[in-house]
């Protein structure tokens, strides 16, 4: 078959060049058509389920959503895993599927699971399905604000509104036009409401319950539909119209008739304007508040092609904008794939230069390194149009595997001996031979090498195959290398057997010499001695050999492991971690100052933060804690410090060291965008290496936790240590008096429902104003909400014309409460993050649990579960103890099968 395959090349050259021809063509459009990222997409099959409670607890959000929606999804056919975070105000409920499902098949059987739960939640739980996007859809981000923020806070938060309203009506709809985008999360500003703030003591004097607040406003703000009247050879539509125009028709609605004079109006009781949300989050740019944008790719895109689509509409959008608002963008994935593209086609140009020089240097003819040269043009774009059908992009992990000396091996061999055959013939007839003569030399030639051609090229394949033997995560990891790096070897070998031998019939002079170059005749001259004196003392090489197979394998087990090297990304992402029962308002201070003290190292371009949980809840975080993205300029414009330029390294070193001496009282994890997001998808925490503590009782958990901490701290590489679950925050309990309602005539709904809208606010409809639409809220002002007194006199409705003081019915006490609360298969848990400095993972692992267990006693009823990427390493590992021997023994197998000699 080989032999009629190099018949046919030889003697019909011109159709296998016209047809590589045609390959290099389609090979250069699939390149320019080929998915391009900076890592292979390791996003397991995972559906988000999402909860939003107002005023409840952690604890009881997790006991009455987050443990009946857990139960719900175990008995799904598929599901791998399912874990959870509740927080105030929020569920979170991930289930990870096997990777062969569709994602949408399974968030339909989610879907239809959630809705037998429904029914089981509290009143007011709105459960949602995530986005359909994967753990790095985060492909682009922007801040929109006003040219000139004002210093007035008055000011200041009606510019916020402004912002927030143009982002939520104006930009996030036009982006979510773009191709391939899945959402537009949005983080900070304040949503423009409407609130009527009652004022508690005119209440109490009309006898005016909260309940009839809300009940006159949602009576009043509608239209209604009388269908259609009839008149002569004409008809016309007739409506009640009654929704609200302004805040005045607000003022005006009848909430009480006094008697037949007398009626009680909102305005009378209540003072009618523009009102702050209660948040759960916000944004920061450079130490000040903004607005950001976060552009969500769908389930797979390409991150490259969507956020360069994305950076045209934003384009657009910005020539577009009111007169006074600016939109920056502060993060755009497709900068960094288009480093990691430079870096891949450097590489690439570099490596295919020096094979060419070698092969000039060393093949001796001119025409002969021609014609090996081609091959590594040639076989990289055939490895373009394979790698576009199959689905694989091009990235640092696919195509920095490319070797172009091992893929054009075969061509050499093939070329070097068709080279001798036409200078043997030559030598032998005694003159330059034909065109005919030279076509049959090349064709034997090429017959006499071609096993030994082909099986170099194919045991170079068979070593990666192990690497098609994982799965999960580090089978997405790897496996586009190795595939790619098999098909380039692949279709260098059909070129060495079809294209190589077409040239080298063309291209070869009937007078060709095998002339040995000089610095082959210097290398000759010192390897021939070496060469004798193995064959003198044979014992003695094969000793050496052997004793340096032996050594290398004790230092092979002396060294480390990485499951994967770290990318540079050239930007930094901090996770700021706060005591727990900090407010937002301080938080977002810490916030501020810790950006201002960034911003003045004079590497960063720009620093921005998200702080909490944002308005799609894909990344739940209580408001002490922040991402914190520093975006870097360009390496070549880092200014010196006493002649010696900054690394990555060191200016992580140097920023934390500024921060915890300028800042104290928060603490860091240092990573990178793209990074963080591995570590939380491998594992669900944010850093490389997580301790996972289970058990029933959070304080236990957290004890244990912290004194985990203590013992890995004194391990040498432990960079950043925190405990994930830190801390408790006090909650404000207030508990109907059973009897004293009883005396009353009253229920416990008319005390509960007292607090839910005076403190938590109620939403009783909308104010439109075009096509845009803004929340009327009935709730306290904020210095009445936080003022104790305040809430002891609320006035609770026990009959028609009659309120008794909160204080009266129900009783007040300060608790302590977890602020987050981590589940994963059932079993609560807590975490120690570990991000490393300086030393590989497995020393580091082994060492601290070593470390561990002999230091921290562990109760009945818990355990420690060491995760993060060490456990892909180790997953990883045990695969390739198996599957390696199996390759190898398949090597041996192939070059006897050539030798015939075991």
């Amino acid at each position: 078959m080989i032999n009629r395959i190099i018949h046919f090349s030889v003697y019909n050259r011109g159709i296998i060049l016209l047809l590589t021809v045609v390959m290099a063509v389609a090979g250069v459009y699939a390149f320019q058509n080929l998915p391009i990222d900076a890592v292979p997409d390791i996003t397991n099959n995972q559906v988000q389920i999402n909860t939003v409670i107002e005023g409840l607890a952690p604890e009881e959000i997790e006991r009455t959503i987050t443990y009946p929606i857990e139960s719900s999804m175990r008995g799904l056919a598929g599901v791998e895993q399912v874990r959870s975070i509740t927080r105030f105000g929020l569920s979170q409920v991930t289930v990870v599927f096997k990777d062969g499902i569709d994602i949408y098949r399974a968030r339909q059987v989610v879907s239809e699971r959630l809705q037998g739960v429904l029914s089981e939640l509290p009143r007011g739980a709105e459960a949602k399905l995530g986005p359909v996007s994967t753990g790095l859809g985060e492909i682009y981000q922007y801040t929109l604000d006003v040219v000139k923020p004002s210093r007035e806070p008055e000011e200041r938060l009606k510019q916020l509104m402004e912002v927030k309203a143009l982002q939520d009506w104006f930009v996030k709809p036009r982006l979510l036009t773009v191709e391939g985008v899945a959402e537009i999360n949005t983080t900070g500003g304040y949503e423009r409401q409407y609130h009527i703030q009652p004022d508690i003591k005119k209440m109490a004097s009309y006898g005016i319950h909260f309940d009839e607040i809300v009940e006159a406003l949602e009576k009043a703000n509608k239209n209604v539909g009388g269908g259609y009247i009839a008149q002569t050879a004409e008809q016309f539509l007739v409506q009640g119209v009654g929704l609200f125009r302004s805040p005045k028709d607000i003022e005006r609605v009848p909430v009480k008739q006094l008697d037949s004079f007398r009626v009680v109006k909102i305005g009378d009781i209540a003072e009618v304007g523009f009102g702050k949300e209660l948040r759960t989050g916000a944004a920061t740019v450079n130490g000040q508040e903004t607005v950001l944008g976060t552009v969500m790719m769908l389930l797979g895109e390409n991150s490259r092609t969507v956020s360069l689509r994305v950076k045209d509409k934003i384009e657009e959008i910005k020539k577009t904008l009111p007169e006074g608002f600016i939109l920056t963008t502060v993060y755009n994935r497709s900068d960094l794939v288009n480093a990691t593209l430079r870096t891949v086609v450097h590489n690439l140009a570099m490596g295919a230069t020096l094979v060419i020089i070698v092969l000039f240097l060393l093949i001796g003819n001119v025409r002969a390194a021609i014609i090996t040269a081609i091959t590594i043009p040639l076989s990289l774009l055939a490895t373009f149009l394979i790698m576009k059908p199959l689905g694989f992009s091009g990235n640092l992990m696919s195509l920095g595997a490319l070797d172009f000396g091992i893929i054009v091996d075969g061509t050499v061999i093939l070329i070097d001996n068709c080279v001798r055959y036409v200078h043997d013939l030559t030598k032998k007839l005694g003159r330059n031979l034909s065109r005919e003569e030279v076509q049959k030399a090349v064709y034997d030639a090429s017959v006499e090498v071609r096993v030994a051609a082909g099986f170099g090229e194919l045991i170079v394949v068979v070593v990666f195959l192990p690497i098609f033997g994982l799965v999960g995560i580090e089978g997405k990891m790897f496996t586009p290398m190795a595939a790619t790096f098999a098909i380039a070897v692949a279709s260098a070998l059909i070129l060495s057997l079809t294209t190589a031998p077409a040239l080298a019939s063309l291209l070869l002079a009937g007078n060709t010499k095998d002339r040995e170059p000089k610095i082959m005749g210097w290398i000759r001259k010192g390897y021939r001695p070496l060469l004798e004196l193995t064959f003198k003392y044979r014992k003695v090489t094969i000793g050496a050999a052997v004793v340096a197979v032996m050594v290398g394998g004790i230092l092979f087990g002396t060294r480390g492991a990485e499951f994967l090297p770290q990318l540079s990304e050239g930007s930094f992402a901090f996770h700021m971690i706060r005591p727990v029962n900090i407010s937002l308002d301080q938080s977002i201070e810490f916030q501020l100052k810790a950006e201002r003290i960034i911003k003045e190292f004079p590497e960063v371009e720009n620093v921005f933060s998200r702080i909490g949980t944002s308005e799609v809840a894909t990344d739940p975080m209580g408001v002490n804690i922040s991402d914190t993205y520093i975006m870097l300029k360009d390496r070549d414009l880092w200014p010196e410090h006493q002649g010696t330029r900054h690394t990555y390294e060191t200016l992580v070193r140097d920023i934390i060291a500024r921060l915890e001496k300028e800042l104290p009282g928060q603490n860091y994890l240092a990573s990178q965008p793209i990074q963080m997001r591995f570590n939380e998808l491998l594992e669900g925490t944010r850093a490389d290496v997580s301790v996972k503590i289970f058990g029933p009782d959070l304080q236990t958990n957290m004890d244990l936790a912290k004194r985990v901490q203590e013992v890995v701290s004194k391990v040498e590489g432990a960079g950043d240590v925190e405990v994930d679950l830190a801390g408790t925050s006090p909650v404000l309990r207030i508990e109907p008096k059973e009897q004293v309602l009883n005396q009353y005539g009253a229920s416990i709904s008319d005390v509960l429902d007292t607090v839910s809208i005076a403190l938590g606010g109620q939403e009783v409809g909308f104010l439109y104003e075009g096509e845009r639409k803004f929340p009327i809220v009935v709730r306290l002002s904020e210095e009445e909400r936080s003022d104790l007194e305040t809430i002891r006199e609320l006035p609770v409705g026990i009959g028609a014309n009659t309120t008794v003081p909160l204080s009266s019915l129900a009783t007040f006490e300060f608790a302590e409460t977890f602020g987050s609360i981590n589940r994963e298969d059932s079993n609560r848990r807590s975490a120690v993050l570990i991000n490393l400095r300086g030393r590989d993972t497995e020393s580091f692992v082994e060492e601290a649990k070593a470390a561990v267990e002999s230091a921290v006693q562990v109760p009945q009823g818990y355990y420690i579960q060491w995760g993060g990427n060490f456990e892909n390493l180790q997953e990883a590992r045990s695969r390739l103890l198996i599957l390696t021997p199996i390759a190898l023994i398949a090597v041996l197998m192939m070059i006897y099968a050539a030798f015939g000699s075991i």
